[in-house]
């Protein structure tokens, strides 16, 4: 038996070295040229007819509500020497001596009516009204007479047995007539004590067939009062 190495004996077959490379090698590189047929191929964009935009959400637009005007009222609201909206209601005579009073001295709007003193003894008027005063809320009572001799009937039953003799501007009774620096006499002015001890000053207006009565706890602030406050009609 030959001792030689395996390689230098020519009776062993020994592969073609070139052939065993091929075989093991080839099928690399070939995988390598060619690419392994588990590698996926990468994921195509996805399609779309339009390009794709971000629409922001629209923001809500607040609206506001108007705040109403306030509305102003007043306390004594009622038109003045209107028929139906004093409290009780004036009728229409009753209107037609507010419209006689002088404004800036009477408000007008405190004027109501005085049904009990209408055809009632001893005032026995056609129609009768009670009114405040513009400065200072005095209240004063008006009385109109179909005639002139029905208003000196009651002037004559406020007198009494006053013989006239008084100055009721000293607050002493009397029963007699008044009169403006500015005109002739008006018409007659009669002041007396009351049963209740208040004075009472009637005064009246010839023309216009009304009366005056305005009475007070005091006969001197009484006086001093009408002496400012006389001229109650617009006539005068």
């Amino acid at each position: 038996m030959s001792n030689d190495p395996w390689w230098r004996n020519p009776n062993i077959v020994v592969p073609s070295l070139v052939g065993l490379l091929t075989a093991v090698i080839g099928p690399l590189v070939a995988m390598a040229l060619t690419g392994s047929a588990t590698v996926k191929p990468p994921p195509q964009p996805p399609t779309s007819t339009a390009p794709y935009t971000d629409t922001p959400t629209p923001t809500p637009t607040r609206t506001r509500t108007p705040t109403p005007s306030p509305v102003r009222t007043t306390a004594t609201a009622r038109p003045p020497c209107t028929v139906g909206t004093a409290s009780p209601s004036l009728d229409t005579d009753q209107a037609a001596i507010c419209t006689l009073l002088r404004s800036s001295l009477i408000d007008r709007r405190s004027c109501h009516s005085r049904p009990d003193l209408e055809s009632v003894a001893p005032w026995n008027a056609l129609s009768a009204i009670t009114c405040e005063t513009a400065a200072d809320s005095t209240k004063v009572q008006l009385l109109r007479y179909r005639t002139v001799a029905d208003m000196n009937a009651y002037l004559d039953r406020a007198a009494g047995s006053v013989n006239g003799l008084g100055n009721c501007k000293d607050g002493q009774e009397s029963n007699t007539t008044w009169h403006t620096s500015s005109s002739g006499t008006l018409g007659r002015k009669v002041c007396i004590f009351l049963s209740n001890g208040k004075f009472q000053i009637n005064w009246a207006f010839d023309t216009e067939r009304v009366v005056v009565v305005r009475e007070d706890p005091s006969a001197v602030s009484a006086a001093s009062w009408w002496d400012k406050n006389a001229c109650l009609l617009t006539s005068c």
